[in-house]
C-alpha cells in the first residue's frame, strides 16, 4: 500500500491509501481550475497593460499585476467590491493619474471583459480530460468569478467537458481560501477529492484543507501532492486510481 496523505491536511488523510490493482474505495473527482490550465487567463490583463503604455515602471505584465492578485482580487472573487473600483485604485496606486485611469476604463469597458473569459482553450487537453472520464472519475471546473455560470460562458467548448462547472461565487469565497474547498468537499460527497491548479493560492488552500494536490507540467507555482510531466500522463493516472476501465 503506499500513503498518499498531506502533511498538512485537515481530515480525509484515510483516503489518500490507494492500490495500484483495486483502486479507491470511493469515487474520484478531479476538480480543476481552468484559469492557465486549460486556456490562458491573462489575456485581459495584457491588453491593459499594453494601453498603460510608457507610464509603468515594471516591464512585464505579470510584475505589474502580482500585487493585484494577491491583495485585490479575492476580495472581487468574494464579492467584496466592485472590480473596476478595485482595478483604479491598484493603477492609481501604481502612479497613474486619475484622469488616466478613466481613460482606460472608457477604453477597456468594451473589451475588458470580453478579454477576461480568457483566451482559446487547448483542444488536445479537453480530448485528455474527455479519456479521463472514460475511467469513471468525476470532472468539475471550480471558476474564480463573481458571477453565476451564464449561457455564454457554458456555450464554450471546454465547460461540456466537464459534469460540473461551479463559481467561487456559489461557494461564498474566492479560490484561494480553505473554506472554499471545504465547502465544495461537503457538495461532492463521498469522493477522493483531487486539485489541479496552475495557481500557488489554490493549491496551498486545497492542501491546507485536506485534499489531494495535482501539478501538471514543468513550471508548477506549489509543492503538490502529485506531479506529472505532461496532461497525456493524467490518463495513465486516472487509469489507475479510477473506479473503472474504459470501454
Amino acid at each position: 500500500m503506499e500513503s498518499l496523505a498531506m502533511e498538512d491536511g485537515e481530515g480525509y488523510a484515510d483516503e489518500w491509501i490507494v492500490s495500484a490493482g483495486a483502486g479507491l474505495a470511493s469515487r474520484l473527482t478531479i476538480v480543476v481550475d481552468p484559469k492557465n490550465s486549460l486556456f490562458d487567463a491573462t489575456v485581459g490583463q495584457r491588453w491593459l497593460f499594453q494601453l498603460i503604455g510608457a507610464q509603468r515602471e515594471e516591464a512585464d505584465f505579470a510584475a505589474f499585476f502580482a500585487q493585484w492578485s494577491s491583495d485585490y482580487a479575492p476580495a472581487i472573487w468574494r464579492g467584496e467590491r466592485p472590480y473596476w473600483d478595485a482595478m483604479k485604485e491598484y493603477l492609481c496606486g501604481k502612479g497613474l493619474s486619475g484622469g488616466h485611469v478613466d481613460e482606460l476604463w472608457r477604453a477597456a469597458s468594451r473589451k475588458f471583459p470580453e478579454l477576461e473569459f480568457g483566451g482559446k482553450t487547448s483542444p488536445e487537453i479537453l480530448q485528455i480530460l474527455d479519456k479521463v472520464r472514460e475511467y469513471g472519475v468525476q470532472l468539475i471546473a471550480l471558476w474564480e468569478t463573481t458571477q453565476a455560470v451564464d449561457s455564454r460562458l457554458r456555450e464554450q467548448a471546454w465547460v461540456k467537458t466537464f459534469d460540473q462547472v461551479m463559481a467561487t461565487h456559489e461557494l461564498g469565497c474566492d479560490a484561494g481560501d480553505i473554506a472554499a474547498y471545504q465547502r465544495l468537499r461537503g457538495q461532492i460527497g463521498d469522493s477522493v477529492c483531487v486539485m489541479h491548479s496552475a495557481d500557488a493560492r489554490c493549491i496551498t488552500a486545497a492542501a491546507k484543507a485536506g485534499w489531494l494536490t495535482l501539478a501538471i507540467g514543468r513550471n508548477v507555482p506549489a509543492a503538490a501532492s502529485v506531479s506529472l510531466m505532461t496532461w497525456a500522463d493524467l490518463i495513465s493516472w486516472a487509469a489507475l486510481r479510477g473506479n473503472c476501465q474504459a470501454a
